[in-house]
């Protein structure tokens, strides 16, 4: 035995490649060296950027020159083409590697050779692109405790894809997180987003005057700090400012101009205005456009160079105003016009730049935030997720976001994301490196992540980390065992990496892996008490009525009083404190004042139902009140077997991943992309937490099946019906007939039972497509259109 397994060991060895890393320059003793002079704000910042980045991780000083060192271990030198230093002769044979384009770089590697220091050169194209290299270098660095090195072949010549690259920061009540910031954390925030790229920030400067408790600053202080911290990173300065005043009114309108006006003279730098279209705002072209003329006059006055920008979004997004507005900028030109932003409901993005006058530019404004109801939602999520996670959990999506981007970004000038909170963090810094190369690959750039806000030595078990915390959303929770291995990774990332001091990101995702594997073990827990309570119905002839209710309450209240993974409920909770002092996250409404518990609050969720444990509860009580006890016994048959088909039937919830097998569906959004109108994608409905006693089948609904329901193998000597539950009146077809309505049922918050007849002459073949007709519902709010959330296919009972 011994004999076979050195053998099997031998085998291997050959079989499998040897791989050998390159050596590693020791840079824990490095000098670095910039240029004399008066420097502009990014190559000013950049040496402090690198060396208090390096000091916070590893506690080592490098020494910042001017000099050129006579004698030094290993020379850092930051430097730019537009500006060269009098020391640009030592580093020669490097600078002809920078790209030739503004915010560009490229770092080198000189290996110590006959008694000269290794010297790393950081070059920028210009004092941006020396910036960018230092934040280059200090993704790529090797550190830990008292050290620093980094790999003696490495190098990178990089210039940005996109000129804008940037973000919204707003600091308003509806952040999760940094509306409880300090200067300090804001200035560490924009600092980092500029080490992965970014160029760009837009505040709100104007829209919510709600000033909550956990706001240390007032929004007018805010606001000159958001400029003077552009100022400092060498950042554009954007802001949104929707207009909210019904036009035309002149006394509104002055008095949102003079508000305005005084924001104008307040700030040092501002680069761009972006004026939603919509969402919010309500003003059509024709009285928009002139407004936005008056607030250009003001801007040049105080801010010469910046411009104004307008999304087609929501209420502008008619035939009529789209068409005004591309008059209006082919006609006029008006040079104060920056361009068009695509946001969420914007016309398509190829279509909006073949008719946008060449002259002006497009930016996106992708929502990165969100998870359902959303621009981008996780396709096709698991409804258990969506009731707990929600809309603004801690979401890191390399794979989605980088297919989303790679489909669009061809016909931008660049981005800045909407966001509400660091829990999209991750997304953020995808983003921002996308803008550089397309590309790029996200576990090159999860790597990246992990390696500088985690720790450099474990950049691939993060990135791994990553990865699987965007996978663990994908199909049925129930069914996803990979989601203990996901846990177990980032447990065994807890163990090696303490969490004390001001290690927020890794936290924050920690907590994220926590909560999912707490959810898919509530959602087995409860799933099997709603069955054993619905098997309790069966002793109702034993038991009487009022005892069997009881019983089964019992068991459903368990989810309550004898809870699932009473230890993993702690530790969630004691995340929510830590995170809170942390970074102000707030995951709870009453507790850490949350603006919503839509707004990242997963805590107030911990105990909401993923069965249908309210719905059984409100059933009981209508069961208990009734004094016929034919009835009684009739309705309760009809509970307990309310998702039964029968014999030869079918039941689908049509919006679960996991029950809805007849339709097909596409769980990577760059495939929903490219096919949405083929495979459209269900919507979760938002409940709130307060308590709603609807079935777990009516949170979610689809409005759309192009390509139709097929049932087979029916009986095809029986009458059949179909019964289903939908939103307003559902105009159903049988194979491609219009059915009859024989009944319509009870109505459940906004979904309604109807029964249709399916003609003996349609299963002759053994086999039924349902499909719906198509309805204008273009009148409507999405959340008012039709659609259907479940779906029987069934004998015609007798």
């Amino acid at each position: 035995m011994l004999r076979l397994t050195s053998s099997l060991v031998a085998l291997i060895c050959l079989i499998v490649p040897s791989f050998t890393h390159a050596a590693s320059i020791d840079l824990t003793k490095a000098t670095i060296v910039i240029r004399q002079g008066n420097l502009p704000a990014a190559e000013k910042i950049a040496p402090t950027i690198l060396t208090e980045e390096i000091a916070r991780r590893t506690g080592v000083q490098w020494k910042v020159t001017t000099e050129w060192p006579a004698s030094a271990e290993a020379i850092i030198a930051i430097s730019t083409l537009a500006e060269p230093p009098a020391w640009n002769a030592r580093i020669a044979e490097t600078v002809s590697s920078v790209p030739k384009q503004a915010e560009a770089f490229s770092v080198t590697v000189t290996p110590a050779v006959k008694g000269q220091p290794t010297v790393v050169a950081v070059t920028g194209f210009d004092s941006r692109g020396a910036m960018f290299g230092v934040g280059k270098l200090l993704r790529s660095l090797q550190w830990k405790s008292g050290a620093v090195s980094l790999s003696s072949e490495f190098h990178a010549h990089e210039s940005p894809s996109r000129p804008l690259r940037g973000h919204q920061i707003g600091y308003r009540d509806t952040a999760n997180s940094w509306d409880a910031w300090t200067y300090e954390q804001f200035d560490q925030y924009f600092r980092e987003m500029v080490i992965f790229g970014a160029n760009a920030v837009e505040n709100i400067p104007f829209q919510e005057d709600i000033v909550n408790r956990l706001m240390k600053y007032s929004r007018e202080e805010m606001n000159v700090k958001f400029a003077e911290l552009c100022e400092k990173y060498d950042l554009a300065h954007w802001v949104w400012v929707p207009v909210l005043i019904p036009l035309p009114d002149e006394a509104k309108e002055a008095e949102f101009l003079k508000q305005q006006e005084k924001f104008y003279r307040q700030i040092k730098r501002l680069d761009g205005v972006f004026v939603p279209g919509g969402d919010p705002g309500n003003n059509h072209a024709a009285v928009l456009l002139p407004f936005l003329e008056r607030m250009a006059a003001l801007l040049e006055k105080h801010h010469p160079k910046a411009k104004i920008w307008l999304s087609l979004q929501h209420h502008l997004n008619t035939p009529e105003d789209v068409k005004l507005v591309y008059d209006y900028l082919e006609t006029k030109k008006p040079t104060w016009f920056g361009g068009l932003a695509m946001g969420p409901g914007s016309p398509p993005m190829e279509l909006t730049r073949q008719r946008l006058p060449k002259q002006y530019q497009l930016r996106w404004y992708p929502d990165i935030t969100h998870c359902v109801r959303c621009q981008y939602p996780v396709p096709w999520m698991d409804p258990a997720i969506g009731l707990t996670l929600g809309r603004e959990p801690v979401n890191p999506r390399p794979v989605d976001y980088t297919d989303i981007y790679r489909a669009d970004y061809s016909f931008t000038d660049g981005f800045l994301t909407y966001s509400d909170g660091v829990h999209d963090d991750f997304n953020k810094n995808l983003w921002s490196q996308l803008g550089w190369n397309p590309e790029a690959d996200p576990r090159d750039i999860a790597r990246d992540y992990a390696r500088f806000f985690f720790r450099s030595d474990v950049a691939e078990e993060g990135a791994d980390g990553l990865f699987a915390l965007e996978s663990d959303t994908r199909g049925p929770l129930a069914e996803n065992g990979s989601m203990g291995a996901t846990f177990t990774l980032w447990k065994d990332l807890e163990k090696r990496l303490p969490t004390s001091g001001s290690k927020w990101r890794f936290r924050m995702h920690l907590f994220r892996a926590y909560y999912a594997f707490f959810s898919r073990n509530r959602l087995l827990y409860e799933n099997e008490l709603e069955r054993q309570a619905l098997e309790k119905l069966v002793q109702v002839d034993k038991l009487g009525v009022k005892q069997t209710l009881q019983d089964a309450r019992a068991i459903l209240a368990r989810a309550t009083t004898q809870p699932n993974d009473p230890e993993l409920i702690a530790r969630l909770k004691a995340f929510g404190d830590e995170l809170f002092a942390d970074i102000g996250l707030q995951t709870s409404v009453p507790k850490y004042s949350a603006s919503g518990t839509e707004r990242g609050a997963v805590l107030d969720f911990l105990d909401y139902p993923l069965n249908n444990r309210w719905w059984l509860e409100d059933q009981f009580d209508a069961i208990e009140k009734m004094t016929d006890a034919k009835e009684q016994l009739k309705r309760l048959d009809a509970v307990r077997n309310w998702e039964n088909p029968g014999e030869g039937g079918y039941y689908d919830v049509v919006g679960h991943v996991g029950r809805s097998p007849r339709l097909a569906k596409l769980l990577m959004f760059g495939d929903v992309v490219r096919h949405r109108a083929e495979f459209p994608i269900p919507v979760q409905r938002w409940l709130d937490v307060k308590r709603n006693g609807l079935r777990q089948a009516w949170h979610l609904y689809l409005d759309s099946f192009p390509h139709g329901l097929d049932y087979n193998d029916l009986d095809t000597t029986s009458p059949y019906i179909v019964k289903l539950f939908a939103q307003s009146d559902s105009p159903l077809l049988i194979d491609g007939v219009k059915a009859k309505l024989l009944k319509k049922g009870e109505t459940y918050d906004r979904v309604t039972e109807q029964i249709f007849e399916v003609p003996l002459e349609a299963t002759k073949d053994g086999r039924i497509t349902l499909t719906w007709e198509a309805l204008d519902q273009r009148h409507l709010n999405w959340r008012d259109w039709h659609y259907v959330t479940d779906i029987w296919v069934m004998k015609q009972p007798k």
